[in-house]
Protein backbone atom coordinates (compact mmCIF):
# COMPACT_ATOMS: atom_id res chain seq x y z
CA UNK A 1 0.00 0.00 0.00
CA UNK A 2 1.30 3.35 -0.82
CA UNK A 3 0.66 6.50 0.59
CA UNK A 4 0.31 10.10 -0.53
CA UNK A 5 0.40 13.92 0.53
CA UNK A 6 -2.61 15.80 -0.34
CA UNK A 7 -4.10 18.70 0.92
CA UNK A 8 -7.28 17.68 3.60
CA UNK A 9 -9.50 20.15 1.39
CA UNK A 10 -8.88 17.11 -1.25
CA UNK A 11 -11.29 14.79 1.19
CA UNK A 12 -12.93 17.13 2.82
CA UNK A 13 -15.13 19.98 1.71
CA UNK A 14 -15.90 22.36 4.23
CA UNK A 15 -18.27 25.03 4.75
CA UNK A 16 -18.85 27.56 7.67
CA UNK A 17 -21.65 27.71 9.40
CA UNK A 18 -25.33 29.83 10.10
CA UNK A 19 -25.04 33.48 11.83
CA UNK A 20 -28.17 34.34 13.07
CA UNK A 21 -29.60 36.67 15.61
CA UNK A 22 -31.73 35.86 18.61
CA UNK A 23 -34.99 37.44 16.28
CA UNK A 24 -34.91 34.32 14.62
CA UNK A 25 -35.00 32.00 16.91
CA UNK A 26 -37.96 29.74 17.23
CA UNK A 27 -39.39 26.50 19.48
CA UNK A 28 -38.96 25.18 15.97
CA UNK A 29 -38.06 25.15 12.86
CA UNK A 30 -34.67 24.34 11.47
CA UNK A 31 -32.42 22.79 14.04
CA UNK A 32 -28.70 24.13 14.58
CA UNK A 33 -26.05 22.08 15.43
CA UNK A 34 -23.58 23.59 17.85
CA UNK A 35 -20.56 22.26 19.88
CA UNK A 36 -22.73 20.59 22.34
CA UNK A 37 -24.02 18.51 19.74
CA UNK A 38 -20.78 16.67 19.64
CA UNK A 39 -19.89 14.22 22.75
CA UNK A 40 -16.88 12.42 23.12
CA UNK A 41 -16.58 12.19 19.31
CA UNK A 42 -20.33 11.03 19.02
CA UNK A 43 -23.12 13.16 17.23
CA UNK A 44 -26.59 13.87 19.62
CA UNK A 45 -29.35 15.74 19.60
CA UNK A 46 -30.00 17.14 22.37
CA UNK A 47 -33.47 18.74 24.19
CA UNK A 48 -31.93 22.28 24.25
CA UNK A 49 -30.97 22.53 20.56
CA UNK A 50 -31.87 25.97 19.07
CA UNK A 51 -34.27 26.09 16.54
CA UNK A 52 -34.15 29.22 13.77
CA UNK A 53 -36.99 29.39 11.86
CA UNK A 54 -36.55 28.88 7.62
CA UNK A 55 -36.12 32.57 6.28
CA UNK A 56 -32.79 32.65 8.84
CA UNK A 57 -31.22 30.18 6.45
CA UNK A 58 -29.10 31.04 3.91
CA UNK A 59 -26.78 27.59 3.80
CA UNK A 60 -27.19 24.22 3.03
CA UNK A 61 -28.58 22.45 5.31
CA UNK A 62 -26.51 19.15 6.75
CA UNK A 63 -26.45 15.91 5.86
CA UNK A 64 -25.79 12.68 7.68
CA UNK A 65 -23.12 11.71 6.89
CA UNK A 66 -21.64 14.94 7.10
CA UNK A 67 -18.70 15.63 10.10
CA UNK A 68 -19.37 18.59 12.54
CA UNK A 69 -16.46 20.36 13.53
CA UNK A 70 -16.38 22.87 16.23
CA UNK A 71 -14.60 25.70 14.94
CA UNK A 72 -14.84 28.24 17.94
CA UNK A 73 -15.47 28.38 21.32
CA UNK A 74 -14.44 29.44 24.86
CA UNK A 75 -12.71 26.81 25.70
CA UNK A 76 -9.82 26.07 23.52
CA UNK A 77 -9.50 22.76 24.43
CA UNK A 78 -13.10 22.17 23.08
CA UNK A 79 -12.04 24.16 19.41
CA UNK A 80 -11.59 20.72 16.72
CA UNK A 81 -13.79 18.22 18.08
CA UNK A 82 -15.82 16.20 15.76
CA UNK A 83 -18.19 13.51 15.15
CA UNK A 84 -20.26 12.44 12.31
CA UNK A 85 -23.76 13.62 11.72
CA UNK A 86 -26.35 10.85 12.09
CA UNK A 87 -29.84 10.14 12.68
CA UNK A 88 -31.46 13.77 11.69
CA UNK A 89 -34.14 13.63 8.91
CA UNK A 90 -32.97 15.43 5.45
CA UNK A 91 -33.15 19.09 5.44
CA UNK A 92 -33.94 19.91 9.27
CA UNK A 93 -30.90 21.11 10.42
CA UNK A 94 -27.54 23.54 9.71
CA UNK A 95 -24.45 23.61 11.54
CA UNK A 96 -23.68 27.49 13.83
CA UNK A 97 -21.72 29.89 13.02
CA UNK A 98 -19.02 28.42 15.24
CA UNK A 99 -19.12 25.25 14.02
CA UNK A 100 -17.80 23.88 10.15
CA UNK A 101 -19.45 21.41 8.31
CA UNK A 102 -17.65 18.68 6.15
CA UNK A 103 -18.56 16.73 3.13
CA UNK A 104 -16.44 13.91 2.28
CA UNK A 105 -16.66 10.72 -0.06
CA UNK A 106 -15.43 8.44 3.10
CA UNK A 107 -16.72 10.49 6.05
CA UNK A 108 -15.44 7.67 8.45
CA UNK A 109 -12.01 7.30 6.68
CA UNK A 110 -11.89 11.21 7.44
CA UNK A 111 -13.50 11.35 10.52
CA UNK A 112 -10.67 8.36 11.60
CA UNK A 113 -7.89 10.67 10.30
CA UNK A 114 -9.03 13.78 12.57
CA UNK A 115 -8.79 11.18 15.68
CA UNK A 116 -5.23 10.88 14.54
CA UNK A 117 -1.88 12.40 15.56
CA UNK A 118 -1.63 15.13 12.74
CA UNK A 119 -4.90 16.35 13.57
CA UNK A 120 -4.16 17.06 17.40
CA UNK A 121 -0.53 18.66 16.35
CA UNK A 122 -2.56 20.88 14.02
CA UNK A 123 -4.71 21.91 16.36
CA UNK A 124 -2.33 22.53 19.36
CA UNK A 125 -0.63 24.92 16.75
CA UNK A 126 -3.09 26.60 14.96
CA UNK A 127 -6.22 27.39 17.47
CA UNK A 128 -5.68 30.61 18.88
CA UNK A 129 -7.53 31.09 22.25
CA UNK A 130 -6.13 31.79 25.89
CA UNK A 131 -6.46 34.38 28.30
CA UNK A 132 -10.08 34.77 28.11
CA UNK A 133 -10.02 34.67 24.32
CA UNK A 134 -11.51 32.69 22.46
CA UNK A 135 -10.32 29.55 20.97
CA UNK A 136 -10.92 29.48 16.85
CA UNK A 137 -9.91 27.28 13.91
CA UNK A 138 -9.25 29.06 10.84
CA UNK A 139 -11.37 26.90 8.12
CA UNK A 140 -8.73 27.63 5.59
CA UNK A 141 -5.85 26.88 7.98
CA UNK A 142 -7.73 23.25 8.22
CA UNK A 143 -8.44 23.21 4.27
CA UNK A 144 -4.64 23.97 3.37
CA UNK A 145 -3.31 21.21 6.06
CA UNK A 146 -0.75 18.65 4.34
CA UNK A 147 -1.98 15.36 5.09
CA UNK A 148 -0.83 11.36 4.31
CA UNK A 149 -3.32 8.83 2.65
CA UNK A 150 -3.90 5.84 1.35
CA UNK A 151 -3.06 6.47 -2.97
CA UNK A 152 -5.97 3.72 -3.17
CA UNK A 153 -9.88 4.88 -2.21
CA UNK A 154 -10.15 1.03 -1.16
CA UNK A 155 -7.47 0.88 1.31
CA UNK A 156 -8.70 4.18 2.43
CA UNK A 157 -12.86 2.02 2.45
CA UNK A 158 -10.99 -0.30 4.44
CA UNK A 159 -9.88 2.17 7.05
CA UNK A 160 -12.98 3.84 7.37
CA UNK A 161 -14.80 0.47 7.84
CA UNK A 162 -12.54 -0.47 10.25
CA UNK A 163 -12.79 3.09 12.64
CA UNK A 164 -16.22 2.61 11.89
CA UNK A 165 -17.22 -1.14 13.36
CA UNK A 166 -14.61 0.07 16.05
CA UNK A 167 -16.62 2.53 17.42
CA UNK A 168 -20.14 1.13 17.17
CA UNK A 169 -18.49 -1.65 19.31
CA UNK A 170 -16.98 1.02 21.74
CA UNK A 171 -20.56 2.47 22.15
CA UNK A 172 -22.32 -1.11 22.81
CA UNK A 173 -20.14 -1.78 25.55
CA UNK A 174 -20.42 1.82 26.53
CA UNK A 175 -24.40 0.77 26.64
CA UNK A 176 -24.08 -2.34 28.20
CA UNK A 177 -22.44 -0.72 31.12
CA UNK A 178 -24.75 2.03 31.78
CA UNK A 179 -27.62 -0.28 31.81
CA UNK A 180 -25.59 -2.16 34.21
CA UNK A 181 -25.05 0.39 36.36
CA UNK A 182 -28.93 0.98 36.56
CA UNK A 183 -29.42 -2.35 37.43
CA UNK A 184 -27.15 -2.24 40.60
CA UNK A 185 -28.36 1.28 41.46
CA UNK A 186 -31.81 -0.03 40.86
CA UNK A 187 -31.20 -3.43 43.29
CA UNK A 188 -29.31 -0.69 46.11
CA UNK A 189 -32.25 1.50 46.14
Amino acid sequence: MTWEQRKFSELVVTRRGLTYSPNDIRDNGVRVLRSSNIDEDRFSINDDDVFVGATAVNIPTVCNGDILITSANGSSRLVGKHAIIDGIPDNTAVHGGFMLAGSARNPYFANALMSSSWYQKFINFFVAGGNGAIGNLNKNDLDEQLIMVPSEEEEQDTIGYYFRTLDSLITLHQRAIKVQKRIILWRII
